[in-house]
């Protein structure tokens, strides 16, 4: 099954664009964003009638109070930036759903509160700042204690889901 894997990330046209860590990035069809994930939190937005949106990583919930900070690395910051860049490319908020993927548990508990609750804080920031957007979430993989690796392809939505030995295709968009 390997060849269809690389046939159905890649195509002769098209490019799979990684976002790494504190980034966030924009496509169109027929390009692909990728990332992986563990309690960092990816926050997909996507429009359907153009085809087109966006991924951001986000590493924290919230920036410092008083800092400047760097954008991308806090959920609230990164949604809000990757959304403006959105709109900056003639995309209505209107038409954006989003998902969310990530937030788990990677650390020992026992030994650290703080590492224990960084996932489950990314994705509370992340719903909210969504629903303050007025952004609909659609579809939810997170929490749990293994990391996620997510290939949104942006000629239908869908993504490609890998997590442990399992891999899976979630088409709503």
């Amino acid at each position: 099954m390997p060849n269809l894997r690389r046939s159905a990330l890649k195509t002769e046209n098209s490019s799979v664009i990684h976002v790494g860590v504190s980034e966030w990035k924009t496509a169109k069809h027929p390009d692909a964003l990728r990332t992986t994930l563990g309690s960092c939190v990816g926050i997909v937005l996507y429009s359907k009638k153009d085809r087109a949106g966006g991924m951001c990583h986000a590493l924290l919930d919230e920036p410092p109070a008083g800092k400047i900070a760097q954008k991308g690395k806090y959920a609230r910051t990164a949604i809000e930036e990757l959304l403006r860049e959105l709109q900056r490319q003639g995309i209505d908020k209107a038409n954006l759903t989003a998902r969310l993927f990530g937030g788990a548990s990677m650390f020992d508990a026992d030994k650290s509160k703080f590492f224990h609750n960084i996932g489950e804080s990314n994705v509370a920031v992340s719903r909210a700042t969504l629903e303050k957007e007025g952004i609909a979430i659609i579809e939810e993989d997170v929490g749990g204690s293994s990391g996620r690796t997510i290939t949104f392809f942006l000629d239908d939505g869908r993504i490609l889901l890998r997590s442990g030995t399992q891999e899976r295709y979630i088409y709503k968009a």
